[in-house]
């Protein structure tokens, strides 16, 4: 696992602003490169957000510095958590599959994100990982 570093201005204004494909391929490459992802959370949990028909749904990203300035509004005083990619893949998605839990895959501070079945995001993320095996 690879120590986190910060972003240099250029390349978090340049993913910030990339549409959700482009987002969503660099977090799956950056999961697998660095095997973590970052979540928000707080004393109480991990923080969650609905879809557009309010089904519920768990927001990750590729670095905590995007999840840093995710953490405004009703996410005010949340923080960057790290989760292990392989602990999220084996025992997360399965978990949130069964809940009906959708991921939100690298949402921006407007909450423009990627939403992807937990199951789906397992095979992608599967199928990234083996190529570091």
């Amino acid at each position: 696992m690879q120590k986190d570093v910060h972003l240099s201005p250029e390349k978090y204004a340049a993913l910030i602003s990339a549409d959700g494909p482009k987002r969503f391929k660099h977090l799956i490459s950056q999961a697998a490169d660095r095997e973590v992802l970052w979540g928000l959370r707080d004393e109480s949990g991990w923080v969650s957000l609905g879809d557009d028909s309010g089904a519920p749904g768990f927001p990750i990203w590729p670095h905590p510095d995007y999840a840093r300035d995710c953490a405004t509004g009703s996410w005010a005083g949340c923080s960057p958590a790290e989760i292990e990619v392989h602990e999220f893949v084996d025992d997360w998605l399965p978990d949130m599959s069964e809940q009906g839990v959708s991921i939100a895959a690298f949402p921006t501070p407007s909450m423009n994100g990627v939403w992807i079945s937990p199951d789906e995001l397992k095979l992608i993320l599967e199928e990234e990982l083996a190529k570091y095996e």
